[in-house]
């Protein structure tokens, strides 16, 4: 299909029913491995059942709205499938795709199971050697070699991921919780309202902020916002958000949609609002120019299947398009609402 205009009201609206209900399905069925509700892979056509492969199916049906007729037996089937990757010593899930942290595939499966209404199997025992006491708490962020400052996107997913398993699980305490926003306030760089303290930003390799610290940045505004807190520099965030974003409405140098543009798209419509509706205008117009890339691309059967190769990426566009959708309800049209996962379980 190609994309195009359709008047609501005299408003500009985009259309994805197509992909809903024509595409979606047939991209999910590519996935599955095995009769279980939630045995799925992460690489289409794998017969291996994945952590990743399963929290993001559970993640993407739960955007779309696929979810909210399943019964208590079939959710407690999916955190069985789920659960069956954590390690019970530890607290720690397990991956075997993705070079993502141990947090991130904790995380992650924390989410996908609180987006059911259950939880982990076992306790976060892991959690000890990090909110013992304040010296402890320091070190953490301190872990130059393995989760650098210097490349935030990545490192970050560290810094959010022990807070947002710690508090989707109700595991953390509150002078973790008190320290860890004290520490990233205080670290906050005011050009920007991002994280700018690595090597390579002191040295003046990065002498302005970069996407990479946009997208890093992201991964921290959700665990804000989840907890009920404002970030800092709102209207930096926005100012700079807005320059990164590219003449296609992307984040990101891929011609497909995904985690990046919900880096973006998440990062302007919070900021701005917090900021009390700073450059609303704006904010508006650069997620009319995602939505008119995002139509476009989705809408295409053959774009999807051959761009969207994994189970990963399209967990975070789904997610997009909810946040676009939830605060600019008349722009995206869907047969279901779909549902910002990012409301209810504070990681992606």
């Amino acid at each position: 299909m190609s994309s195009s205009f359709i008047e609501i009201n005299g408003i500009k609206s985009f259309d994805f029913s197509f992909f809903e209900e024509c595409i979606f399905p047939k991209w999910v069925a590519r996935f599955k491995a095995g009769p279980a509700i939630g045995d799925y892979s992460f690489l289409p056509g794998d017969s291996k059942v994945d952590s990743y492969g399963t929290a993001d199916m559970l993640i993407s049906l739960y955007a779309a709205n696929e979810l909210s007729d399943l019964t208590e037996k079939q959710k407690d089937e999916w955190a069985t499938i789920i659960n069956r990757f954590q390690d019970p010593a530890t607290g720690k899930f397990t991956k075997t795709r993705t070079a993502h942290f141990w947090e991130h595939t904790t995380a992650y499966c924390t989410c996908a199971l609180h987006l059911i209404d259950r939880k982990p199997a076992h306790p976060m025992q892991w959690k000890e050697d990090i909110i013992k006491d304040e010296k402890a708490m320091l070190a953490w962020t301190r872990q130059w070699r393995r989760a650098p400052w210097s490349i935030i996107w990545s490192g970050s997913h560290v810094w959010s991921g022990v807070p947002a398993t710690l508090a989707m699980t109700g595991e953390g305490t509150d002078e973790f919780f008190a320290w860890f926003f004290d520490f990233f306030d205080a670290i906050a760089d005011p050009e920007s309202g991002f994280w700018r303290r690595g090597w390579l930003h002191k040295m003046h390799v990065f002498p302005k902020p970069h996407p990479h610290d946009l997208f890093g940045a992201f991964h921290m505004y959700y665990v804000y916002e989840y907890m009920g807190k404002q970030w800092k520099y709102p209207e930096k965030v926005v100012d700079w958000t807005l320059k990164f974003q590219l003449e296609n409405g992307l984040w990101g140098n891929t011609p497909e949609p995904y985690c990046r543009d919900l880096d973006g798209i998440y990062a302007l419509t919070r900021s701005s609002r917090n900021a009390g509706g700073y450059r609303h205008d704006d904010v508006k117009a650069a997620i009319i120019r995602f939505l008119t890339t995002a139509e476009r691309v989705l809408n295409d059967e053959s774009f999807v299947l051959e761009h969207y190769t994994n189970s990963h990426h399209l967990a975070g566009t789904l997610t997009t398009l909810a946040e676009c959708q939830k605060f600019y309800p008349d722009l995206v049209i869907t047969k279901k609402p779909l549902i910002e996962t990012l409301d209810k379980a504070c990681y992606i």
